[in-house]
């Protein structure tokens, strides 16, 4: 564990984040219907204005429980949102969602933190998973990858390293196979080939087989430098370990 912190501390950089605030603005809430929601995101391309407007509908509107569960629709709002550097529009909508009761739920958490993180909005999807024990909601290996793959979403990749290194202990978290499959993806998307490979050494070191995700991980890293022969090794290992059919 410390050796692979290590090493995503000395290859990983950081990128900024800004936010601002929003006015508050009463309106008609939209309707949980499979055409409404869909026509409300193709107007967040408008003007600031029509966008404050779709932001306090979107609110309103999440005080349905159907509402709430149609993922896409929240992915969507926010990466238009994102698109435009909303930052401020993000942050009223998910914050908005913990007031109900889902969010005592980690999965329910894990989509906030996803889409912070898919936003570029790190600082407030590390501020969610420190906030979990006091919105009643539990804290497992399925959060913090969460959190991993925000830092990698949003391109803040020095902050794996001290997550990696920290965390794990301190909450009693167990790293599992997809907790090194967004590390092998971070070190992939940083180029660091050889530090992604080494993932593999760790992973054995600890007990744990290596899946598909792992090996197409580096598989497409290889093959897309050019490291055709480096590739076909890995083949060869994901044959041996029978990950391909």
């Amino acid at each position: 564990m410390s050796s692979l912190a290590g090493r995503l501390r000395r290859v990983f950089t950081a990128t900024p984040l800004a936010t601002t605030k929003i006015p508050a603005k009463t309106t008609a809430p939209l309707q949980a219907t499979s055409e409404t929601p869909a026509k409300t995101i193709k107007r967040l391309s408008f003007n600031n204005s029509t966008l404050k407007e779709v932001v306090e509908q979107f609110k309103e509107s999440s005080d349905s429980k159907r509402f709430r569960s149609r993922a896409k629709l929240y992915e969507k709002a926010v990466l238009k949102l994102a698109t435009a550097k909303k930052f401020s529009f993000i942050e009223d909508i998910l914050e908005h969602q913990k007031q109900y009761k889902e969010i005592s739920t980690e999965v329910f958490a894990v989509r906030l933190i996803t889409l912070y993180g898919k936003a570029g909005m790190l600082e407030h999807a590390h501020k969610l998973f420190d906030e979990m024990p006091k919105l009643n909601c539990e804290r497992t290996v399925m959060s913090f990858n969460a959190l991993l793959s925000a830092c990698v979403n949003a391109k803040k990749f020095d902050k794996i390293a001290g997550f990696f290194q920290e965390l794990p202990a301190s909450l009693g978290i167990v790293p599992d196979v997809v907790l090194h499959n967004i590390t092998v993806h971070a070190f992939c998307e940083m180029g660091s080939l050889d530090s992604a490979l080494s993932v593999l050494d760790e992973m054995e070191k600890i007990g744990l087989e290596p899946d598909s995700i792992t090996f197409n991980t580096l598989l497409y890293a290889f093959y897309h430098k050019g490291s055709y022969a480096d590739g076909e090794k890995i083949w060869d290992l994901m044959k041996k370990k029978e990950c391909c059919s």
